[in-house]
């Protein structure tokens, strides 16, 4: 196990005082650069700095920063929830170090794509079936990690299931 032990810290967002969400953020009691390489040839849409020994990872809405001794993780409601994502992300991280002899590290910087180039494989109907108001809105959610393709049920169907494997080239993820 690389991570044992952490202090953990409620931060209310500076820029938005009375907000009701905060960020939690582990001081870690080991250095853990080595494993940053691991993380980021496993988590898909990872934006890895080699040079900054820096990870941000946004997931279903959810945004984790790794950096050498701290870990970040925003937005919690309150402490509970708060420790329970910094916990998920000790136990990946832990996780992921164990299994560093079976994956193949990455330094790269993965390109980060732009909304337009998201907007234009997508149906453009704006038909409302991803929970989202218009097919920006949900290019916007894609870029986030708010929204995942399955959302869109008109990329599994007909003349729009090709642009699927475009999409998730674009977004670093696995193409089935």
């Amino acid at each position: 196990m690389l991570i044992s032990g952490y202090e953990l810290e409620l931060v209310a967002p500076p820029c938005l005082p009375g907000a009701p969400t905060w960020s939690a953020r582990a001081v870690l009691a080991v250095d853990i650069d080595a494993v940053l390489p691991y993380l980021n040839a496993r988590l898909e849409r990872a934006e890895y700095d080699h040079q900054a020994k820096a990870l941000i990872w946004k997931d279903r809405g959810r945004s984790f920063a790794f950096r050498s001794r701290e870990i970040k993780a925003a937005p919690a409601l309150d402490r509970v929830e708060a420790r329970e994502l910094i916990e998920a992300a000790i136990a990946m991280v832990n996780q992921i170090w164990q299994e560093r002899e079976h994956i193949e590290p990455r330094c790269d910087r993965r390109p980060r794509p732009n909304l337009m180039q998201l907007f234009q494989l997508l149906p453009r109907s704006n038909c409302g079936q991803c929970g989202c108001a218009t097919c920006m809105a949900f290019s916007a959610g894609l870029l986030e990690g708010k929204k995942q393709l399955a959302d869109c049920p008109d990329l599994t169907r007909g003349a729009h299931s090709r642009n699927r494997s475009g999409l998730q080239e674009l977004l670093g993820l696995a193409v089935d």
